[in-house]
């Protein structure tokens, strides 16, 4: 993944770490942490993993040049690529939906399942099927305490934190294209329709609000003492 040496090293430096204890944050052996501030490289998931143990973007540790892909496989691809036909697919409907005036049903129905469905369909599109699957098989923690490895539960923060966002955007995407209806077919609507548009717009934030609020956020909450409770008894063992 193209991991940068130097700006590892400089990272790691900048937040007074060792090698050691930076391998106990990110779950990565130490002699994986020396390879990779020697001469870079590295997998995705150590490139996630380092990344959300300095706390800081996957970007901002990558070389600024990159080659171009290679053996590019439609197979490999064709997940994601069904995942940006269904969420295109969704997005037109939701317009068709609007544009029509059916505003009940537009809020009431369609923008739940919008939201249930952009949320896991962005995170494979930006994590993969892999870390989708992670998300979903570890939701039993909301009851329970986390469990696996330490990367494995900084890998869940990430994406957990990266969900609760995306919960609000989706609201955010459905609540503008209903307002954008509204104005731009105001002349066809009944003053009734208008008023019924204008007063539910803010059941998608409702709905996001559920979601984000009651699942995501005390998910996020356990598994980030998690960490800080293992890392600070390591700390005070060494």
């Amino acid at each position: 993944m193209d991991i940068s040496a130097e700006k590892l090293k400089q990272i790691r430096l900048e937040r007074s770490l060792s090698q050691d204890l930076l391998a106990k944050q990110s779950g990565l052996s130490l002699r994986t942490i020396q390879r990779l501030e020697q001469a870079g490289g590295g997998s995705a998931e150590s490139l996630l993993a380092l990344s959300a143990a300095l706390n800081i973007s996957p970007q901002a540790l990558r070389l600024k040049e990159h080659p171009p892909a290679t053996g590019w496989s439609f197979q490999h691809q064709g997940i994601k690529i069904s995942a940006l036909i269904l969420l295109t697919a969704l997005l037109l409907f939701l317009i068709s939906l609007a544009s029509s005036g059916q505003f009940r049903i537009y809020l009431d129905i369609v923008s739940l399942v919008f939201l249930l469905l952009f949320v896991p369909t962005v995170t494979l599109l930006a994590a993969g099927k892999q870390n989708l699957k992670l998300s979903v098989r570890h939701l039993g923690a909301l009851f329970a305490e986390p469990s696996g490895n330490l990367a494995e539960r900084t890998r869940l923060l990430t994406l957990y934190r990266l969900q609760y966002q995306l919960c609000y955007s989706g609201a955010l995407i459905i609540t503008l294209l209903g307002l954008v209806s509204l104005l731009y077919f105001s002349a066809e609507f009944k003053q009734s329709v208008m008023q019924s548009g204008i007063g539910v717009l803010s059941l998608p934030w409702l709905y996001a609000a559920l979601a984000a609020e009651i699942l995501l956020r005390p998910l996020t909450f356990k598994l980030q003492s998690s960490i800080e409770n293992e890392l600070q008894s390591y700390r005070l063992q060494h």
